[in-house]
């Protein structure tokens, strides 16, 4: 279990590090949201926090959202492989280590009593389980006898096809459709049943290419830049490398893969992305020609801070 949820944490931070217009969509998607990628400004935030006995406590991803009103909205979202009982404690821990870091950037120091925001919150489980339900709740009692429930909504990624990510411009999430077939293959790999495997070992490479395929007409729509074309095909490859090297023993899946996904991103993908930096370069020195301020400029060109200062530098 360790193994699975170290590979799909390193696959899901390298698809979670697209592009901003990417990341907009794909929040949209999860919490049902209908920000404009165009008006809104996203962050990924920190997910580390000290704890009293000085330990790390560490969530998956953090981000903020900021409007054209400045206004701001946070988001958190938690990976499983596995069902767990502790999720929803965590859960809790989570949200208000959170609210306590930005309790200092809201203006509510002259008020009787202090707020603290949760971030908007759910959990993502990728393995099909039948006693993982639609939220996870919390009873929390004080000594009062007042109680809450405080509840997190679930996704079940197991219920989407890649159309319905595709549909719902879930993008970074498409390439993860090869982890459902881990399952199969650990069951056929404990019955040492080879014929099964070789099928499975079938369905994942023909996976592969549908997936690689559909990443590709979403790069030539626009849908997403190069570089979010690259990660995914990056993390279709590091997929078929965990599953090939865990479960199928097949020699020749990997190569296959490589050569067919590095078909797909060929010298012209390169190409524009090369463009897409220049113009983003031409436009930073353009803004601070004109006396921007690195704040506005990251605005404006919506990237990071950090971002318009290495491009001047």
């Amino acid at each position: 279990m360790e193994k699975e949820k170290v590979k799909l944490d390193e696959v899901l931070k390298f698809l979670f590090s697209t592009s901003n217009k990417v990341l907009v969509k794909l929040l949209n998607g999860i919490f049902n949201e209908n920000f404009s990628v165009d008006e809104v400004e996203l962050t990924v935030s920190n997910n580390e926090f000290v704890e009293d006995d000085l330990g790390i406590l560490r969530g998956d991803m953090f981000f903020d959202i900021l409007n054209k009103d400045y206004n701001k909205a946070s988001y958190h979202i938690e990976f499983q492989t596995k069902n767990d009982n502790t999720m929803i404690v965590r859960m809790f821990e989570y949200g208000f280590k959170k609210g306590k870091e930005q309790l200092k950037s809201f203006k509510n120091y002259t008020e009787d009593i202090r707020t603290i925001y949760f971030p908007k919150q759910k959990v993502i489980f990728f393995e099909e389980n039948k006693n993982i339900k639609n939220q996870l709740k919390l009873k929390i009692i004080f000594p009062d006898e007042k109680e809450i429930i405080y509840t997190v909504d679930v996704m079940k990624y197991w219920e989407y096809s890649d159309e319905q990510l595709r549909e719902k411009k879930m993008y970074p999430l498409i390439p993860l459709q090869l982890f459902k077939l881990r399952k199969e293959l650990e069951k056929a790999h404990n019955k040492k049943d080879l014929n099964r495997i070789k099928e499975l070992s079938n369905n994942a490479k023909e996976l592969a290419g549908k997936l690689a395929k559909q990443s590709a007409i979403l790069f030539e729509a626009d849908e997403i830049l190069g570089e979010d074309f690259h990660k995914m095909l990056l993390a279709i490859q590091n997929l078929i490398e965990y599953l090939n090297r865990n479960y199928m023993n097949d020699e020749n899946i990997e190569n296959e893969v490589t050569t067919m996904t590095k078909t797909l991103y060929d010298p012209e993908v390169e190409k524009r992305g090369i463009e897409e930096g220049i113009n983003l370069t031409k436009k930073v020195f353009k803004l601070a020609s004109q006396g921007e301020t690195i704040g506005n400029i990251s605005k404006i060109c919506k990237i990071s801070e950090e971002k318009v200062k290495e491009i001047l530098d």
